[in-house]
């Protein structure tokens, strides 16, 4: 089994901040998943310096494993916070606690059963994340399933204030059922067939203000298209005031195993 996405997102994030000054938060990060990542072996960074000017520092990224196999190319880019006009898309969030919410654990098994065409998708949660589905079985039941899904999600750690650390945190966690919006629309269709092989392609962040993981975040990831194989969502991250924090995109690798 590959490594957790996220893993490699928040590994790479934090490689190209440690050259970077202090002052200077990641503004923007892309990354191309070039091959699955062995879990067992470490990654190998080079950081390259593109930039360090008046306002922004860019870095290159490549992460290797083993006799010199690539299996990331990153490039990140820090701004020093300006003094300028600002707008944000308000959150759609409900008024809700997401700590009332049921975990994925002690969802009923029929329900989880019903994700079985996407094969990663489970009701395990990594340990060092809460994450909440509002209105569970109309967002993940097949007949009902669209392709959008809203969700919460926390680092569970209290993060201390080193900027970077929580760049690196958020990037981790921004992986976390982000595609799933590229395919809850067909997942009535899809349970008759053998599941699916899904694998992310490309993975982007922008960050829009400072903010903390350890805080609750509002998730609305909706899938713009899907087609030839490949789906692409796009999720707005507001905080529990409805401040925009970040907007995540991913394009995935969504075909039947043997395609």
């Amino acid at each position: 089994m590959d490594a957790y996405g996220g893993q490699v997102l928040g590994q790479a994030m934090m490689a190209a901040s440690l050259s970077v000054p202090e002052d200077r938060p990641a503004s923007t990060f892309q990354l191309l998943f070039l091959r699955g990542a062995d879990p067992g072996h470490r990654i190998d960074f080079e950081v390259r310096i593109l930039q360090d000017g008046k306002r922004f520092s860019s870095r290159h990224v490549f992460g290797y494993q083993g006799d010199g196999r690539a299996v990331l190319n990153a490039q990140a880019t820090f701004c020093t916070p300006q003094s300028a006009p600002g707008h944000a898309v308000p959150s759609s969030a409900p008024e809700e606690n997401p700590e009332d919410l049921p975990e994925l654990t002690v969802l009923p098994p029929a329900l989880m059963e019903g994700l079985r065409p996407l094969a990663p998708y489970s009701n395990l949660v990594k340990p060092c994340m809460d994450f909440r589905i509002p209105g569970i079985e109309r967002q993940l039941v097949a007949k009902t399933a669209q392709s959008r899904l809203r969700f919460w999600l926390r680092g569970k750690h209290p993060l201390a204030g080193d900027i970077r650390a929580k760049a690196a945190v958020f990037a981790y966690l921004s992986d976390w059922w982000l595609n799933f919006s590229s395919l809850g629309s067909h997942l009535r269709d899809l349970q008759s067939q053998p599941p699916l092989y899904i694998a992310s392609l490309n993975h982007c962040i922008w960050f829009h203000r400072a903010f903390s993981p350890d805080e609750w975040m509002h998730f609305e990831s909706e899938s713009a298209c899907a087609d030839g194989g490949r789906g692409l969502s796009i999720a707005r991250i507001h905080d529990r005031a409805g401040l925009m924090l970040a907007t995540a995109t991913q394009e995935t690798l969504m075909v039947h195993s043997g395609a």
